[in-house]
C-alpha cells in the first residue's frame, strides 16, 4: 500500500460556501463505491438544471461512528432550490485546521490523527464536522490523488 504525502497541519479560513449535498448514512465497506456513483449523479444534476459548480467535490462526515452519516456535496456558485434528490446549504465562513493529503483515500486514517494531534496540541475547540476535499479526477492513480481535510475550530 503506498504510504500518503502529508504536509503539516495549517490554520486557515474556509470561506462561505453555497453548497448542493446528498445526505446518505454509509457502512465504510460501501464508502468507495457510493462516492463513486454519489458525485457523478450529484454533477450530472447540476448540469442538467443549469447549476454552476464552484470548485471541487466534498463530503462532511457528520459522524464518526459507523454507519457513517455523511453529505456528498458540491459547492455551486449561487443558492438553488434542488430536486428532491438533492439539498441545499450554505456553509458559512470558518477558521480550519487544514491539511491536504496525497495518496490513497484509504490511509487518510493517518492524515486524521495528525489533525486531531494539531487541534488538541495547540488547544483549540472542535466546533463542527471534517470535511474531504477531493482535488483530483476519479480515474487518478492511488498513489496522485489529492485530498484536503478541513476540520471546522473556534
Amino acid at each position: 500500500m503506498v504510504a500518503p504525502t502529508i504536509i503539516a497541519p495549517v490554520i486557515a479560513d474556509a470561506p462561505q460556501r453555497h453548497v448542493l449535498y446528498q445526505h446518505l448514512v454509509v457502512s465504510e465497506r460501501n464508502i468507495s463505491a457510493t462516492m463513486q456513483s454519489s458525485i457523478p449523479a450529484l454533477y450530472r444534476h447540476m448540469r442538467e438544471a443549469g447549476i454552476i459548480p464552484a470548485g471541487p467535490p466534498f463530503a462532511v462526515y457528520n459522524t464518526d461512528a459507523q454507519p457513517w452519516d455523511i453529505d456528498i456535496c458540491a459547492p455551486i456558485s449561487a443558492p438553488v432550490t434542488p430536486s428532491s434528490e438533492f439539498r441545499y446549504m450554505e456553509l458559512p465562513a470558518t477558521r480550519v485546521v487544514s491539511l491536504e493529503v496525497t495518496g490513497p483515500y484509504e490511509r487518510l486514517s493517518h492524515a486524521y490523527d495528525q489533525v486531531v494531534s494539531y487541534i488538541r496540541s495547540n488547544n483549540l475547540e472542535m466546533t463542527g464536522a471534517p470535511r474531504e476535499i477531493y482535488l483530483s479526477p476519479p480515474s487518478a492513480p492511488a498513489s496522485e490523488v489529492r485530498t484536503i481535510i478541513e476540520w471546522p475550530i473556534a
